[in-house]
């Protein structure tokens, strides 16, 4: 019983300290403080700090390893190892760069068991796919050199190629924990910030005020699952937060359960693409190409809206001949908020997205800095709103943010050991290669391969392990056909986002059936009709870097009107056939949709 006294205050320790940590780092304090030391070791200590808060909090209970008692045991011995080599590595690490190329038995053994136990702990936070792709990553070097001549892949020693991963500044403790460990964290802790002062209950309000006015359950369900997959970062648990309220509303409202499964999927899924937050990945690409988070935001505002402008679309068609039922039962209340009372329901959440965006766009300041702003404006709010005590809110902040730090901090250290693999063997520049071997000098191939690549890739994978793992091998290919570099980072971004609604293994599509009882096959045939403009605007913009916001303001405005007329025309030529249109038949309506997307899509890409 005292051992597990110690265990749960250590767990609460860490998990106090290590999004506090974070917070200091990302804002620069210890520069500030003249307190100078190599990114690395903080990076070190922060993800072996993070296993250890893996292992003592019993996370994933049913990922136990033989039996409870053998179990409970390995978790205390492995909890004490992540400390060990991660004290190791941070304390010795100035010397250990400095002589990285010579191969030591301590540098070895610290690098094997920090693989090894990031492994585990990735394990008990996500399940087995990841841990697969970390090991298959390991193992590949030594498969493709007993069947390569050495032009494909550099014959690395292993324990060369372990110490690299780990010590080296590409592998483990490279750009993505970076980000993780920093920029996304304070992001984390700002999404925790506005759910406490009520930002969960905004959204709600503004739901059931759109329902008491029209009934749309479709429309509600559209707008509250954006907001909500922006902040959650994950499709599949934005699909499990909202669906619980807006599939029984859509089901309510008519809408057959097979749609308002699909409707609810795709809106989830959407959610992972909107600025200002754009499940986090936004930051990996800014840090990736080196320019301020502000311009990522900015690029994918135009495809955003497109996305959720089609889907609103869809529905708005689909569901006109739909009889308006009464959903006022749904609801908690009957009656709807004057003004005063909705914008006061609303302030939670407006008011700390406001300024972030007015500290990102208007006064110019980093991605950490506009979310600490965010954060402060949270919590004077909620303290107005009387829903945060100042005397207990800081530690409850930190603590509640702390699993989705600690468990997005071990993907991405995954996902180096990935791309870590890749550079030091040269596997990444010879993939590129073969993309561009197989296409030749059609662009519309390597964009297709590139495309399948990260579906295929990013099936069952969190979205910003995804985009971290393919943009090594899919960005090159299509820099080289002088792809913007920007529209190359977001086509990754935005196929890995849609692997979440591809088959077979479509997670949001399942959970969302699920929650409606309908049938998978259905279900999943009517979310590919309702995203199907969203598979076509990666290809776009690609092509037109203008609907990004590249160029003059004349050529973008021409680029959004010929696109928005495109997707558009495609949108209602996907409608169900059932759905007849302004009195005309349906073949009617139908091919003249399908004539004008062809044309406005075809003048766009010629």
């Amino acid at each position: 019983m005292k051992m597990q006294g110690l265990e749960q205050r250590i767990v609460q320790t860490l998990a106090f300290f290590l999004p506090l940590s974070a917070l200091i780092y990302a804002l620069n304090i210890p520069i500030y403080l003249n307190f100078i030391f190599y990114r690395e070791q903080f990076l070190i200590a922060f993800a072996s700090l993070s296993c250890a808060f893996v292992f003592l909090s019993d996370t994933n209970v049913s990922h136990v390893l033989i039996n409870k008692n053998f179990d409970h045991f390995f978790r205390r011995f492995a909890a004490l190892a992540c400390v060990s080599y991660g004290g190791y590595g941070t304390v010795y690490y100035e010397s250990i760069l400095f002589m990285i190329g010579f191969i030591t038995w301590d540098k070895v053994l610290a690098a094997s068991l920090g693989i090894f136990f990031l492994l585990e702990a990735l394990r008990r936070c996500t399940g087995y796919v990841l841990v697969i792709l970390g090991i298959a990553a390991l193992c590949l070097p030594v498969i493709l050199s007993s069947i390569s001549d050495g032009g494909w892949v550099r014959n690395i020693p292993l324990d060369r190629m372990l110490t690299l991963i780990f010590f080296g500044q590409g592998g483990i403790h490279g750009i993505p924990i970076a980000v993780a460990a920093t920029i996304v964290s304070v992001f984390i802790i700002f999404g925790r910030g506005l759910i406490m002062a009520g930002g969960g209950d905004s959204i709600r309000s503004i739901s059931s005020y759109l329902v008491g006015r029209n009934g749309g359950g479709d429309k509600v369900a559209i707008v509250a699952s954006g907001l909500f997959g922006s902040l959650s970062g994950s499709a599949s648990a934005n699909v499990a937060t909202t669906g619980v309220m807006t599939i029984p509303l859509m089901k309510a409202q008519g809408i057959p359960s097979h749609r308002a499964a699909a409707i609810e999927a795709v809106a989830s899924t959407g959610g992972l693409i909107l600025p200002p937050i754009m499940a986090a990945t936004g930051f990996l690409i800014a840090e990736y190409l080196a320019i301020p988070y502000s311009e990522v935001a900015v690029a994918a505002v135009i495809p955003g809206l497109l996305f959720y402008g089609c889907v609103f679309l869809y529905c708005h068609y689909a569901h006109l001949s739909i009889p308006k039922r009464n959903t006022d039962n749904l609801e908690p209340s009957k009656t709807k908020p004057g003004a005063k009372q909705l914008l006061w329901d609303l302030a939670p959440f407006f008011v700390p997205i406001t300024v972030l965006i007015m500290l990102l766009f208007a006064f110019y300041q980093s991605a950490e800095v506009s979310a600490v702003g965010g954060i402060i404006a949270a919590l004077s709010v909620g303290y107005t709103n009387g829903r945060i005590r100042l005397s207990t809110i800081f530690g409850k902040l930190l603590r509640d943010a702390a699993p989705q730090i600690v468990e997005i901090t071990i993907i991405c250290g995954c996902a180096g050991i990935i791309i870590g693999v890749l550079g030091i063997t040269g596997i990444g520049a010879s993939l590129s290669r073969l993309i561009l071997q197989i296409a030749g000098d059609n662009l519309w191939i390597v964009t297709f391969v590139s495309a399948l690549a990260c579906i295929i890739l990013g099936m069952g994978v969190p979205v910003t392990a995804t985009y971290v793992i393919v943009i090594g091998l899919v960005a090159p290919a299509l820099i080289s056909f002088d792809v913007h570099p920007l529209a190359a980072h977001l086509f990754v971004f935005y196929f890995g986002t849609l692997s979440f609604l591809t088959p077979p293994v479509c997670l949001s599509v399942f959970v969302a059936a699920n929650l409606a009882k309908s049938k998978i096959g259905a279900t999943v045939i009517e979310a590919l009709k309702i995203a199907l403009p969203a598979y076509l605007l990666p290809l776009l913009f690609v092509l037109e870097p203008g609907l990004i916001g590249l160029g003059s303001f004349e050529h973008v405005a021409f680029v959004l009107a010929l696109t928005m007329i495109g997707l558009g025309a495609l949108t209602i030529m996907l409608l169900p056939l059932k759905v007849r249109l302004w009195n005309q038949p349906v073949i009617i309506t139908r091919f003249t949709a399908a004539g004008v997307a062809a044309l406005s899509l075809g003048a766009l890409i010629s």
